[in-house]
């Protein structure tokens, strides 16, 4: 099962990614310091071994798509 979320990193911002639910260590919302000086509020996903990814959904949307059934 995969939820769907929306890419933060400056290069792909916007676009989707798909994530699988049980691969997910861990999830928390994050204040991240762009090269330009702008202040992203994002949620960052780690999925060892594969990385983590920065996404825009709030930590509690994160949240609740990981407990949602679907």
């Amino acid at each position: 099962m995969f939820i769907n979320l929306t890419n933060a990193n400056p290069e792909f911002r916007g676009k989707p990614v798909a994530i699988r639910k049980d691969l997910i260590v861990s999830a928390f919302g994050n204040a991240m310091t762009r090269e330009d000086g702008s202040v992203d509020q994002i949620t960052l996903i780690f999925v060892p071994p594969h990385g983590s990814w920065e996404v825009l959904e709030s930590y509690e949307e994160v949240l609740e798509k990981l407990n949602s059934p679907n």
